[in-house]
C-alpha cells in the first residue's frame, strides 16, 4: 500500500491518551521485581525468572484474542527458544475470552500463565479485579513508561491494532470504492458488507470512536445494510478475499495483510478522520500455574525476538511501541496513520453494555 501520508500521532500521544483516566488504584501485592531478582540474558532475552525453575515446571499456557494461527506461532516461536517449555495456547474473542477467564478463577481453577487481551479496558477491569501478578521485566527499559500500565508492572501493550476500510477490488469499481466511512453507508452495500460480532474488543472500539465522530445515526444506518458478524478475523478476511463479502468495516492492518500477501484482490482505505486503533494488554496472570515460566514467557515477548515476530509474522503484524522497533513490513510506522482511540476510559468501560446490546441486536443475535 502506498503511504498516504495522514497526519500521524506520535507512539507517546497514542499511550497517553489510551490511559489518561486509567489510573488504577495499586491493589494489596507482592513484587515481583526484577530489581530484587538476578537479571540473566538467555538467547538474546533479559529475564529475571529463574531459568531452573522455569525448565523443572516445563510447561506455559497462553490467553490470547488471536486467531488459531497466530496463538501457534507465538507459543511455537517461544519453545523453539526455550524446548524445555511446552508453551501452548487458549484462543477465543475478547469478550469470550474475559468471560471464560473470569469462570474459571471464580471456580478456583487456575491453569492459565499469562493473557493477552484486545482492548485496555478488559486489561484495566482485570487489574481492578486483583487479576494481575506484578513483575517488573528488565526488557521494560526499551518501553516507554505509559506502554507499561499504571502503575507499571501489570501488563504492558504487547502492540497496537487498527483498523480502515478493506474492499474487494474486483467486486467494488468506479465511483463505488469507499474513500472515507460515510461511503460505506451507501445501499449498494446491503447485505455485502461484514464486521465482527460483539465480542471483538476492537468492534467495541470502532463503534465507540464512529460514534464520536458521527453520532448515534451513524450505526443506525450501518444497521440498515444487514452487516453479517463473524467471530474471528480469518472468517471476516475469507469471505472478502473470495468475494462473498465486498467490504468490511473492520478492516484490521493484520489481517489485510496476511490476505494481500496471498494475492488476493483487496484493498486497504485509511480514512482521513481516522482509524480506531487499541494497544494489545499482556501481563502475567495472578497465581499462574508455572509462574517462573510465565515470567520468562512475558519477557521473552517484551524483547527483540517476540516484537519482531509481532511485527513480521503474516498471523500478527502489529506494530510494536519498542523504542527500537523497526517499521512495520512494507515500511510503514504507526506516525503514517492518524489514530483515533477512546481518551476517557470511565466513559468507554461504562458504554460496553449499550454496545453490547445494540451491536448483537443488529446483527441478530
Amino acid at each position: 500500500m502506498a503511504k498516504r501520508g495522514f497526519r500521524g500521532l506520535s507512539r507517546r500521544t497514542l499511550l497517553k491518551g489510551a490511559l489518561a483516566a486509567a489510573a488504577v488504584p495499586a491493589t494489596a501485592r507482592i513484587a515481583v521485581s526484577a530489581e530484587t531478582r538476578k537479571v540473566t540474558e538467555v538467547n538474546g532475552v533479559k529475564t529475571a525468572a529463574d531459568m531452573a525453575k522455569a525448565e523443572a515446571e516445563g510447561a506455559m499456557l497462553f490467553y490470547t484474542h488471536d486467531s488459531d494461527p497466530a496463538g501457534a506461532a507465538i507459543v511455537e516461536a517461544f519453545s523453539k527458544d526455550f524446548p524445555k517449555i511446552k508453551a501452548s495456547y487458549l484462543r477465543a474473542q475478547n469478550g469470550a475470552l474475559y468471560a471464560k477467564l473470569l469462570a474459571e478463577r471464580g471456580a478456583g481453577r487456575y491453569a492459565v500463565d499469562v493473557v493477552q487481551f484486545s482492548e485496555v479496558s478488559t486489561a484495566i477491569d482485570f487489574q481492578k479485579k486483583g487479576g494481575y501478578e506484578h513483575y517488573e521485566s528488565p526488557e521494560r527499559a526499551a518501553y516507554p513508561a505509559n506502554a507499561l500500565g499504571t502503575p507499571a508492572g501489570y501488563f504492558f501493550f504487547s502492540g497496537i491494532d487498527f483498523v480502515g476500510i478493506v474492499y474487494n477490488s474486483e467486486k467494488v469499481t468506479g465511483a463505488d470504492v469507499p474513500k472515507n466511512w460515510k461511503d460505506l453507508l451507501k445501499p449498494r452495500f446491503r447485505n455485502v458488507i461484514s464486521c465482527k460480532q460483539s465480542t471483538s474488543g476492537m468492534q467495541f472500539v470502532q463503534w465507540f470512536e464512529l460514534k464520536k465522530l458521527y453520532g448515534d445515526d451513524y450505526w443506525k444506518e450501518f444497521g440498515k445494510l444487514r452487516p453479517h458478524g463473524f467471530d474471528s478475523r480469518a472468517q471476516l478476511f475469507e469471505r472478502l478475499a473470495k468475494g462473498e463479502e465486498q467490504a468490511t468495516i473492520l478492516g484490521e492492518w493484520a489481517g489485510y495483510q496476511l490476505v494481500k500477501d496471498r494475492g488476493a484482490p483487496v484493498v486497504f482505505v485509511a480514512p482521513e478522520d481516522g482509524l480506531p486503533a487499541t494497544p494489545l494488554a499482556t501481563g502475567v496472570v495472578s497465581k499462574p500455574a508455572h509462574p517462573e515460566a510465565a515470567r520468562l514467557f512475558l519477557d521473552w515477548l517484551m524483547s527483540p525476538k517476540g516484537q519482531t515476530l509481532y511485527q513480521t509474522n503474516k498471523f500478527l503484524y502489529y506494530p510494536s511501541l519498542r523504542k527500537d522497533a523497526a517499521p512495520m513490513p512494507g515500511g510503514m510506522k504507526l506516525a503514517d496513520y492518524k489514530l483515533i482511540f477512546p481518551k476517557s476510559m470511565d466513559e468507554y468501560e461504562k458504554a460496553h453494555p449499550a454496545y453490547v446490546k445494540e451491536w448483537n441486536a443488529m446483527i441478530g443475535l
